[in-house]
């Protein structure tokens, strides 16, 4: 049996995860990190990049536009630019002759390890005054928080 919540838990809850996620996803952020990683491109585009090194060479353009919750038109123009900036490249579907899937090039992957070393310090800094055991708590929640509700 779960234990009391107080009254004001989920929307307190609520309040810090909306805020978390529009900072760090905020432009200026994105932005930031972008510039700490030695990157020059867009700060919108600095979210696709991540996912497309996330996701590993093969994901489709429609993925990442679901994903990342923007229209088809938009995701093409932030993939263009990130294929004239020389970090993604696009190659004809294996399963799929009318689609195209994506792939970091070297230069993309050396970008993608430079954001995710960005990221590391950017929660290093923010979980610089918790314990090892309360960041396992916050890491263990975030997770649970992540799955789809099963108890529907």
């Amino acid at each position: 049996m779960p234990a009391e919540r107080p009254e004001n838990a989920a929307p307190d809850l609520l309040a810090a995860v909306v805020g978390l996620v529009s900072n760090w996803t905020a432009a200026v952020t994105q932005g930031r990190i972008a510039a700490e990683a030695g990157l020059d491109i867009a700060e919108g585009d600095v979210r696709a990049l991540y996912l497309i090194g996330q996701h590993g060479a093969g994901v489709r353009p429609a993925e990442l536009a679901d994903e990342l919750r923007l229209s088809r038109p938009t995701m093409s123009k932030a993939l263009a630019r990130l294929a004239a900036a020389g970090l993604v490249v696009k190659a004809p579907s294996a399963t799929d002759a009318r689609s195209v899937t994506l792939s970091l090039t070297d230069a993309g992957e050396g970008a993608y390890a430079r954001l995710v070393a960005a990221g590391v310090r950017m929660v290093e800094e923010a979980t610089a005054e918790l314990t090892a055991a309360e960041i396992r708590t916050v890491t263990g929640v975030a997770v649970r928080l992540l799955r789809p509700n099963t108890h529907g």
